[in-house]
């Protein structure tokens, strides 16, 4: 899909990707802020399922518990290095698959 000015649309799982592969942590708040993602959780379940080694601690702050996602500087380089960068088509063929 294209926009008017035939620029593409990225996915939420490529704009959580490409949020995370530039060194920046994530979590609900900011996904939402930022991205316009409200369930980032499945995004993180697809994007690890993908082959993305994503970290993930539980934070406490103001008597409210979420996660905090990131990806430590040595797996974003390595990641970069071995991945052909095209998240979706594997995280669409194995859903894909699971439906069968």
């Amino acid at each position: 899909m294209t926009t008017s000015r035939h620029m593409p649309i990225k996915s939420q799982n490529d704009r959580v990707k490409a949020h995370m592969l530039a060194g920046h942590d994530i979590d609900t708040w900011q996904a939402y802020k930022l991205l316009k993602i409200t369930c980032l959780a499945q995004r993180i379940y697809d994007l690890k399922k993908a082959g993305m080694p994503i970290q993930s601690k539980m934070v406490t702050k103001n008597s409210k518990t979420y996660s905090i996602y990131w990806m430590n500087s040595d797996a974003i380089q390595s990641y970069s290095q071995n991945s052909d960068g095209n998240i979706n088509e594997s995280v669409e063929s194995e859903a894909h698959h699971d439906a069968k």
